[in-house]
C-alpha cells in the first residue's frame, strides 16, 4: 500500500522517520543508503521525510553552521531505488519564480519518480519573496499539474504555536494539501490547542480533518537545544531545565519529554472523541543523534500503535 493510501485511511497507522540528505564531505549518497537499511532493520516505518533548509536573515545567526548537502529530491530518489521504501521531498516554494518552481515540481515527479511533496512556505510573512506562496503551489499543482497527467501527493507544515493555525490547515487543505507534519513538539498546549480547534472548524464546516503527522527529535546538547529554537521550536523554560538537568541524561529526558507529550496528546483526542487522524514523525536533528532517534521511533510507535488498536475514534 502507497503511502498516500495510509496517510488517507484515518484508521490506519502512520510513521515517518525524517532526515536530512548526507553533507558532501561523508561521501556518497549511496553509502549514506546503509544508514536507513540500519533504521529499517531496527523498526518499521512508511516512508522517509527529506527537509530542506534554507538559510533565513530573519531567523537570525545559524547556532550550527550549515553544511553543503546533497539534493533531497536525488536522495529520494536513491532511498526509493535502493531502499525501496517511498520518499516525501519538502520543498520551499517561495524563493524562486512560479513557472521555475513547476517546472522543478514537474522535473521531481517526473524524472526523478517522487510522487510525495510537503509544500513550505517562507520563514516571514514580513518578507516579499519571488516565487508563490505555499497555497498558490499547492493549487497549481493540484488543479492544473494533477489534472492534467501529474501525480504529486502534497502535504503542508502545521506550526502548532501560531496564532488560528486551525484556519490555516483549512485553507491549505482547500488548496489541495492532503496531510501536514508539525513542528517538533516539546509541550503539548499548542498542540492540543489546535488540535481542538481544527475539529471545529471541521465540523462547521462539513468537512473532514486531514492527517496531522506530529514531530519529535531527541536532544543531546544546549547546542541541538539552541539549534531547534533556530528553526522555530518551541521549548518551554520548564522543560528546558528539565532537559538540562543531570549531566549526561539529556537524551534520556528528551525521549521522557516526548513521551509525556504524545501520551497528553492521545489522551486529549480519546477525551474529546476527536476525528482528527495523527501519524509519527521521528528525526534526528543531528546526525550524531541517529541512534537516540530509532529508540524514539521504537518507544513512540508503540504507544501510538497501541492507541490506534485499542480506541474506535478513527474507526469512520
Amino acid at each position: 500500500m502507497r503511502i498516500r493510501d495510509k496517510i488517507k485511511k484515518p484508521q490506519r497507522p502512520v510513521v515517518a522517520y525524517e532526515i536530512l540528505p548526507p553533507r558532501e564531505k561523508d561521501g556518497t549518497l549511496n553509502s549514506y543508503a546503509e544508514t536507513i537499511s540500519s533504521l529499517l532493520s531496527q523498526t518499521h516505518i512508511d516512508a522517509i521525510n527529506i527537509p530542506e533548509v534554507h538559510d533565513e536573515v530573519a531567523r537570525g545567526d545559524r547556532p550550527v553552521a550549515n553544511q553543503k548537502r546533497g539534493e533531497p529530491r536525488e536522495f529520494g530518489r536513491l532511498l526509493q531505488d535502493i531502499v525501496g521504501i517511498e520518499a516525501i521531498v519538502n520543498r520551499v516554494v517561495v524563493h524562486h519564480d512560479h513557472d521555475t518552481q513547476m517546472r522543478w515540481l514537474e522535473e521531481t515527479n517526473v524524472e526523478y519518480e517522487i510522487e510525495n511533496m510537503i509544500i513550505v512556505g517562507g520563514e516571514s510573512s514580513k518578507v516579499e519573496y519571488p516565487g508563490p506562496t505555499v497555497n498558490e503551489a499547492l493549487e497549481a499543482i493540484s488543479n492544473i499539474y494533477n489534472n492534467n497527467g501529474g501525480d504529486i501527493f502534497c502535504g503542508g507544515i502545521a506550526i502548532p504555536s501560531r496564532e488560528e493555525e486551525s484556519k490555516n490547515l483549512i485553507r491549505k487543505s482547500d488548496h489541495g494539501s492532503e496531510f501536514f507534519t508539525t513542528q517538533v513538539l516539546y509541550d503539548s498546549d499548542n498542540i492540543i490547542r489546535m488540535m481542538n480547534n481544527y475539529q471545529a472548524r471541521c465540523n462547521e464546516l462539513n468537512t473532514f480533518p486531514r492527517r496531522i503527522l506530529l514531530s519529535f527529535a531527541p536532544v543531546s546538547s544546549q547546542k541541538n537545544i539552541e539549534f531547534l529554537k533556530w528553526l522555530g521550536v518551541e521549548i518551554p523554560s520548564d522543560t528546558e531545565r528539565y532537559l538540562q538537568g543531570r549531566p549526561g541524561s539529556m537524551k534520556e529526558r528528551s525521549l521522557d519529554v516526548a513521551i509525556e507529550v504524545l501520551n497528553e496528546i492521545l489522551v486529549n483526542i480519546e477525551k474529546n472523541d476527536l476525528k482528527v487522524p495523527v501519524g509519527l514523525n521521528v528525526e534526528h536533528i543531528m546526525s550524531y543523534n541517529f541512534q537516540s532517534s530509532v529508540e524514539m521511533l521504537q518507544e513512540l510507535a508503540r504507544i501510538y500503535r497501541e492507541f490506534c488498536i485499542k480506541t474506535q475514534n478513527y474507526s469512520f
